[in-house]
């Protein structure tokens, strides 16, 4: 049976990059590799041009945490970096979207503008290794951080514009087919993993340390796997049913479960960790 998402769901490509400040110290490292009798190419030392520089830190801080946000919204399509979103949920993904591009846009301006002192500031912390030649000049700088995206549709399976030949085109059809049913299966494949292993901690946690003491966990744990629950309802793009019982069947299993009555009550823990292990042996994961 064929798989076509066309009308389910859009494809997104988001770029965000931001500048490392990292930049490899040719002196030191001939330095270095020379004092320890290495080769030349034994080691490198790459030196911090913005060393503990806060406001450079917090942007790349939260790069790194919308990079997570981007992959837990979205499903995985093609090692190019597009993202499959659901048509249901694209209005609230975009809304959140331009919220995070301006957030960025606005730690970035603010960082330009005081990048002069900041130079200046790099003096004092790296001391001989400092050499303002090495520093992008204002504008240049404003370059290294981006931030941009664009959606488009998916592409119909079977759907594909060539003239080579009935032969030919029968080929690559069947090809296409097939390359577009792997991504659907891998997409899909990704919320059966994101599920399982969210059980699989859930169980960990519950069981009993080698010392014979229960393990410590956070509430967030249940609260992390009902947010979870939540999302594969909206990223379900082929509604899946059985994706869709384990899905309510964790989430009638965790909505009733307090974290502090499982710390207390070793009853419980027991009989949740018992629920979650025929859970994650009742489904081909």
């Amino acid at each position: 049976m064929k798989v076509n998402i066309s009308s389910a769901a859009l494809l997104v490509e988001v770029s965000i990059s931001s500048w490392s400040a990292r930049k490899l110290d040719k002196k030191v490292t001939e330095e270095v590799n020379l004092n320890k009798g290495a080769s030349r190419s034994a080691s490198r030392t790459n030196k911090n041009l913005l060393a503990d520089d806060e406001k450079l830190e917090a942007i790349n801080k939260y790069a790194a945490n919308f990079r997570n946000w981007l992959y837990n919204e979205t499903l995985p399509w093609s090692n190019s970096g597009l993202r499959l979103i659901p048509t249901a949920k694209f209005f609230d993904f975009k809304t959140q979207l331009d919220k995070h591009k301006t957030e960025f846009e606005t730690m970035v301006a603010d960082f330009v503008t005081e990048y002069p002192n900041r130079i200046a500031a790099q003096a004092f912390k790296l001391g001989t290794m400092f050499d303002r030649s090495e520093y992008p000049d204002q504008y240049d700088i404003a370059t290294k951080f981006k931030f941009g995206y664009c959606f488009s549709p998916v592409p119909e399976a079977g759907h594909f514009l060539v003239d080579l030949g009935e032969e030919m085109d029968k080929e690559l059809r069947a090809e296409y087919e097939k390359a577009y049913e792997e991504r659907v299966n891998v997409a899909m494949k990704d919320l059966w993993t994101r599920l399982k292993d969210s059980l699989d901690r859930i169980a960990e946690r519950l069981s009993v340390g080698e010392d014979g003491k229960t393990k410590i966990f956070r509430d967030s744990m249940i609260d992390n796997v009902l947010d979870l629950c939540g999302m594969l309802r909206e990223l379900n793009v082929t509604s899946d049913p059985n994706l869709e019982k384990a899905r309510r069947e964790v989430e009638m299993l965790l909505a009733g479960v307090a974290p502090d009555e499982l710390r207390k009550s070793e009853e419980i823990r027991k009989d949740v960790k018992a629920e979650v292990a025929a859970i994650l042996g009742k489904f081909a994961w």
